[in-house]
Parts: C-alpha cells; structure tokens; sequence
C-alpha cells in the first residue's frame, strides 16, 4: 500500500518534476550566482553603488538552463552525478569530523599549511571528475582500455613515479645553514 508521500513523489515524477524543473532551477541558479558574482556583463550604477546588470545576467541563465533541459543526456548525467557528488560531500565531512575529534581544543581548518589538505583536495577533485565521466558512461571504456593495454600502462606509472620523485626533491623546504 503506497503512502501518501510515496504517491506525492509518483505525481511529481510523471510531471517531469526531477526531469525538467529540479535540473531547470539548479542550472540557472549556479548560471545567476557566477554572473553576479564575477560581473561579467557589466554593473549599474545606482547612486555610489555599482550593482550587477540582474536583467541581463537572469535571461541568459534563464537561456543556458533552457538548453541544458533539452538536452537530455546532460539531465541524465546531472541525475546520476548529483547524488554521488553528495555522497562523496558526506564521506569528507564524515573525514573531517573523525580528524576533529582528534585535534584536541585546535580548530579544524582545510587553509592550514599541511601537504595532506593539498593531497585531499586533489583526492576529492578528481572523484569528482570520475563522476561526471562515469555519468556519460565514458568511465568503464577508459578503464578497460588501460587495463587491456598494458603497453601503456608501464610507462604511464613511471611518468607518475618520475613526477612524484620530481615534485618530492624539488618541493622541500630549504635548509638554514648553521655557523
């Protein structure tokens, strides 16, 4: 027997709630906050304050979200990726508060210094570019290619190795002399 909750999110699927409206308002909004924010279509001056031209920068956010909307394939992408970027949000504040409760009275703050925030960040950069390639189904065939060709393995690893070393010599802190 279906709740009424359940039958609530049945009728919103079937009008096209998740497939139309969710990816509408999420593309325009992310579209709106960057063009406010970087003012790229120039300001208004309203007495001393100079303010974002909203008019210009709401209808090509209203135009960009439109086409993302029809273009099915990037719907389909952002309905797998969203909630996998979510999950990837709650392992690193699940991280983050296991680190905390080993910092003592310290604040807990990814801006310190230490080469481990650096490595995380790349870490949960490139989880998330895994992501959204793995939602356009382009992630199994470029691993079955790595893993069929092994003559492009080798070399690929020790260029990493090479690098690594590379960054690992170069990177260190210079040493004081002593007198």
């Amino acid at each position: 027997m279906p709740t009424a909750l359940g039958s609530a999110i049945e009728f919103l699927e079937e009008f096209g709630f998740f497939d139309v409206i969710l990816p509408f308002l999420l593309v325009f909004t992310i579209v709106f906050g960057i063009l406010e924010k970087t003012r790229i279509f120039g300001v208004e001056k309203v007495g001393e304050k100079e303010y974002p031209k909203k008019g210009i920068n709401s209808m090509i956010a209203f135009v960009i979200a439109f086409f993302v909307v029809a273009a099915r394939e990037v719907v389909a992408s952002i309905q797998v990726s969203i909630p996998q970027v979510v999950l990837v949000l709650l392992l690193l504040i699940s991280f983050m508060l296991l680190v905390g409760v080993f910092m003592g009275d310290k604040q807990f703050n990814l801006e310190d210094k230490h080469k481990w925030v650096a490595f995380l960040m790349v870490v949960i950069f490139l989880l998330v570019i895994m992501i959204f390639i793995n939602s356009f189904g382009w992630l199994q065939p470029v691993i079955d290619y790595f893993m069929e060709s092994t003559y492009l393995l080798v070399p690929l690893i020790f260029l990493i190795v090479i690098i690594i070393a590379v960054m690992y010599v170069v990177g260190g802190k210079p040493k004081e002399k002593s007198e």
